[in-house]
């Protein structure tokens, strides 16, 4: 073998080496990104609602149909609230992992020893209204005066009527009131004048009747309950705070998303609220997005006053006979982990 043919196949050599190389590398990747793309088991968690399926939770459903929990190991059952037992007791029991409820009731259930606690607040105003027809000319808490009120018993709009006429010092003697359901039909047959029901439903029924409506939000006369509060117990908080900050995360984003994507959001919440119509439930995801987002605090961030200013409002009704420590009460840990991360 001469100089030249020497030198022709150390190059062959050289190349043919190269190509096994390559080969190798390409096998050794396509492995890997199997590997990586194979998909691990999803922990199964489930999430209790406040109420039955509607627009009010779309961020949750967002999330879950979206792909959001998923995409963060996780596959979430969705129940609505049975009628059966609290939401606090079905997460303290063990029966969800985590649930939604008002900030009047966690405090409550908080008074009654369970150990819950609040990771993130929906509503940072609380959607209690004190609603009319139009024609009655009913437009402050002063023209209540002589008008006879409907009043949805045991449920945060009625502390919240009660906190604000006392804090307004109106006599009540001069209102007559008395016990409704919760879908306007006393309104609406005249029965009573006013009613007390939420912004984002019963206003929107009226609506859909072919009436219009005049709305005192009871959060302008200064008494605001947080409402849809999300919480899970303080034994999950300390022993799997990875699985709680992977649960907030998503479901901030599958709310952030639904705030940008209204439409869509109602197409998804339909797959849950079947027997409802998309008009109402697009209206009440309309009508909660300047409740949830305020445009200056971040998106699901809650303030040690606004709690105190709950349990004031609770104590001064006897809700709660005594008070609770706030700093138990919630915690804005996982908030702050997800809004850090976010910027990085």
């Amino acid at each position: 073998m001469n100089k030249w043919q020497s030198k022709t196949f150390s190059v062959i050599l050289f190349v043919v080496f190269c190509i096994i190389v390559v080969f190798i590398t390409i096998l050794i990747n396509k492995e890997n990104i199997f590997k990586n793309n194979k998909q691990q088991p999803l922990q199964k968690v489930t999430l209790n609602l406040s109420w039955v399926h509607q627009a009010e939770f779309s961020g949750n459903y967002v999330a879950r149909e979206k792909g959001f929990y998923r995409k963060n190991g996780l596959d979430v059952d969705i129940i609505p609230f049975d009628f059966k037992s609290s939401v606090a007791e079905s997460v303290t029991s063990g029966d969800f992992n985590f649930g939604v409820m008002g900030a009047d009731q966690l405090l409550v259930a908080r008074e009654k020893g369970f150990p819950v606690r609040a990771i993130a607040v929906i509503y940072k105003t609380n959607p209690a209204i004190m609603f009319s027809l139009k024609s009655n000319n009913i437009l402050q808490p002063k023209d209540l005066i002589g008008k006879t009120i409907g009043i949805e018993k045991g449920s945060n709009t009625e502390y919240l009527y009660s906190a604000m006429m006392n804090k307004l010092n109106i006599d009540r003697k001069q209102i007559k009131e008395v016990e409704i359901g919760y879908e306007a039909k006393e309104l609406l047959s005249g029965d009573v004048d006013v009613a007390t029901g939420y912004i984002i439903n019963e206003p929107n029924l009226v609506k859909e009747a072919g009436q219009d409506t005049n709305i005192i939000l009871m959060s302008d006369y200064g008494v605001n309950i947080y409402g849809d509060v999300i919480f899970t117990t303080e034994n999950l908080i300390k022993n799997n705070p990875d699985l709680v900050r992977r649960f907030l995360d998503a479901t901030l984003e599958g709310w952030q998303y639904s705030i940008e994507n209204q439409e869509e959001a109602t197409d998804i919440v339909l797959k849950y609220a079947v027997n409802n119509t998309r008009e109402h439930q697009f209206s009440m995801l309309k009508d909660s997005i300047p409740l949830i987002s305020d445009g200056v605090s971040f998106l699901g961030w809650m303030d040690k006053e606004q709690w105190q200013l709950v349990q004031d409002i609770l104590l001064g009704q006897d809700i709660i006979s005594k008070p609770i420590y706030i700093n138990d009460v919630f915690t804005v840990e996982f908030l702050a982990n997800y809004y850090m991360n976010k910027k990085r």
